[in-house]
């Protein structure tokens, strides 16, 4: 199951493109969904390798950073096989690639946690350091 779907990629790729995405090979319209679906997944598939050695897939209920990653590593992929330029999507598709290796190494959760976070240790009183300078005693007088 994508991370994204169809509608969401359709809400951040510019109308004239989805046109140019239908008219790809002279097919209608109706053709340019199956090729964003598999767009989709395959950028899905993408981003379950990373996340394979950390968190036990398929994820039940995703964060919406993977829906983010996801529509971009889709853009990717689709304005690629058109024949566009991708230098601009290039820097979206590091960014995701960049964050992705971060969660498989473990840097960094995956977001959207709502759990608090929780403490690394109890934590220490300090009951020993230097001696004071303002006691009652020294300020005895003042």
């Amino acid at each position: 199951m994508p991370y994204a779907s169809v509608a969401d990629l359709k809400a951040v790729i510019p109308s004239r493109d989805l046109q140019l995405l239908a008219a790809f090979d002279g097919a209608g319209a109706a053709e340019a969904d199956p090729r964003l679906e598999q767009a989709l997944i395959d950028a899905s598939a993408e981003i379950d390798g990373y996340l394979r050695r950390q968190v036990t897939l398929p994820l039940l209920d995703p964060p919406h950073t993977l829906n983010v990653y996801c529509r971009d590593l889709a853009m990717w992929r689709l304005y690629r096989n058109l024949g566009h330029d991708t230098e601009r999507l290039k820097s979206l598709r590091d960014g995701a690639l960049s964050w992705l290796r971060d969660v498989a190494a473990g840097k960094v959760g995956l977001g959207d946690d709502d759990t608090a976070p929780t403490d690394t240790s109890g934590g220490v009183a300090m009951t020993d350091g230097p001696d004071r300078l303002l006691t009652r005693d020294s300020l005895r007088g003042w």
